[in-house]
């Protein structure tokens, strides 16, 4: 993934410098330190390219099944999203969106939408919904959203962050962001530095099927890889969708340049980084980067753009309905609602179903369940929302089979065995020797320190496999079972409006 900022390119519909979206923008200086993933987001741009002005791409974000394409209200002018992600689990321990708006926001309607109070924190209206997200109004047309519940650290942020002028987030981001080979509407860095360990890498290498067939040196290649600073992802979106994914090493790359690409995309796959074109994509190697370049879908489009996605969604305040009947209204905000449902759900089988990883299907299947749970439910009919909380919790236990299977799988982990078999530098004494009349004298040679490592990964994984595999039958059943509620959920809405969904 890729994300830089532009120095000054001119938008297609909208003559503003980029430098005045981004990189001098108050929203990536209350991005905290603690970020190791921030994307920029020129909503605008996205909207008013030509693809999104022919393709009406704000439009479908109100009337139906697309618009989770571009996860923006149209009334949002650009945008940062900031996470901490876990390296381990591929979760997001906290997420934010700091977002910039067309017009003022009316955060009392917000309150009523979201069935919640109006409050005040730190000076600021504030807003905390059932659905996992607080609402700041940091200014009037700059708010805040965030999944963090602790009052506490909310109030905490607010206080460091206020009157902040410049970015705090780590110098890979922050020169990732806003460096003069920035382009795009959308722009994503993650910070991998310090993430690897040798020793880890060094194993994984080791059992890696790319790696199978290759003459390489292990430790070489595992001691560049743990080098690696960063990874960005970089969209611009003009006729078609151009899309970019680059990883930053601090050495060059130069020696492993015929594995590298191979050994990404296995990674990309492990991962649960779901990129169709990548395997595809054409492949520039400079000195110290690997970067894949291609033309994307706008399926692709939207699982970059969800990488990150706090509850801006929410940030749709009703204002830009020029519908005057309840009826017209709730059929109106269902259909999109439930359109959004059967989005995430088709995503989800196409990804997270053909993930060879469990840890990375379970990462998708979670995925999917938040962001159904987090959808702005204002005006929805309620026997859909009542759908879209238990198939939220369905997708949770499919998720949570998959991670909770490694309990099981968890403990083959310690049948996990490797032993290195270490033959030192000496200098040994050779006896005299005959074979077949050939007399062999005694002297002196130099042994090289040579390791052979020897495990039962291989073994130990195929047990796994088949635990997992044998779980495989009840998810299925739940699966089922979502399918099943959101056909009835359909039946129900086609009834109650008299029109097909």
């Amino acid at each position: 993934m890729t994300r830089h900022v532009l120095a000054t390119v001119a938008l297609l519909t909208l003559l503003i410098p980029a430098s005045l979206l981004f990189a001098s923008d108050e929203l990536l200086a209350r991005v905290p330190a603690a970020a190791n993933v921030v994307a920029l987001v020129n909503v605008d741009g996205l909207f008013n390219s030509k693809l999104g002005v022919k393709q009406a791409w704000g439009r479908r974000y109100y009337t139906g099944y697309a618009s989770g394409l571009v996860a923006f209200p149209p009334t949002v002018q650009t945008s940062v999203l900031a996470a901490k992600i876990d390296a381990e689990s591929i979760s997001a321990d906290w997420e934010l969106g700091l977002v910039r708006l067309k017009q003022p926001f009316a955060m009392k309607k917000l309150a009523e939408r979201e069935s919640a109070s109006l409050e005040k924190l730190e000076g600021h209206s504030f807003v905390s919904s059932e659905r996992r997200a607080c609402f700041i109004e940091l200014r009037p047309q700059t708010l805040a959203v965030t999944n963090h519940q602790n009052r506490q650290d909310v109030a905490r942020w607010l206080r460091d962050s206020r009157g902040r002028e410049q970015p705090v987030i780590s110098d890979y981001l922050r020169e990732a962001l806003t460096g003069t080979n920035a382009k795009g509407q959308y722009r994503l860095a993650l910070d991998l530095q310090d993430v690897l360990h040798l020793d880890d890498v060094k194993l994984r290498l080791q059992n890696s099927a790319v790696l199978k067939n290759e003459k390489v040196n292990l430790d070489a290649l595992a001691k560049l890889i743990t080098s690696v600073r960063g990874l960005q992802i970089q969209v611009e979106v003009g006729e078609k969708i151009e899309g970019s994914v680059q990883i930053d090493f601090a050495d060059e790359i130069s020696a492993y340049a015929p594995v590298l690409p191979k050994l990404a995309l296995a990674a990309f796959e492990k991962n649960g980084v779901s990129i169709d074109e990548l395997s595809d994509a054409r492949v520039r190697l400079e000195t110290k980067s690997l970067t894949f370049e291609s033309t994307l879908s706008e399926i692709s489009l939207r699982r970059i753009i969800s990488f990150i996605q706090p509850s801006v969604g929410h940030l749709d305040d009703g204002s830009h309905s020029s519908e005057s009947s309840p009826k017209t209204v709730e059929q109106a905000a269902t259909r999109r609602f439930y359109g959004m449902i059967q989005m995430q759900l088709s995503d989800l089988e196409k990804q997270a179903r053909k993930a060879k990883d469990y840890t990375s299907s379970a990462h998708w299947f979670e995925t999917a369940a938040k962001k159904i749970s987090q959808l702005p439910s204002g005006d929805v009919d309620p026997e859909l929302l009542n759908c879209s909380a238990s198939v939220s919790t369905k997708l949770r236990a499919i998720a949570r089979s998959l991670r909770g299977v490694p309990l099981d799988v968890g403990a083959l982990q310690f049948e996990k065995k490797q032993e290195a078999y270490v033959y030192p530098n000496n200098y040994y004494v050779s006896t005299p020797w005959t074979n077949y009349a050939v007399s062999y004298g005694a002297g002196y040679a130099y042994a090289q320190n040579r390791v052979e490592y020897r495990n039962n990964f291989a073994e130990i994984e195929a047990k796994q496999a088949k635990v997992i595999a044998e779980a495989e039958k009840d998810r299925q059943k739940i699966w089922d079972m979502i399918i099943d509620e959101t056909s009835a959920i359909r039946s129900h809405l086609a009834r109650k409006f008299e029109t097909e969904f």
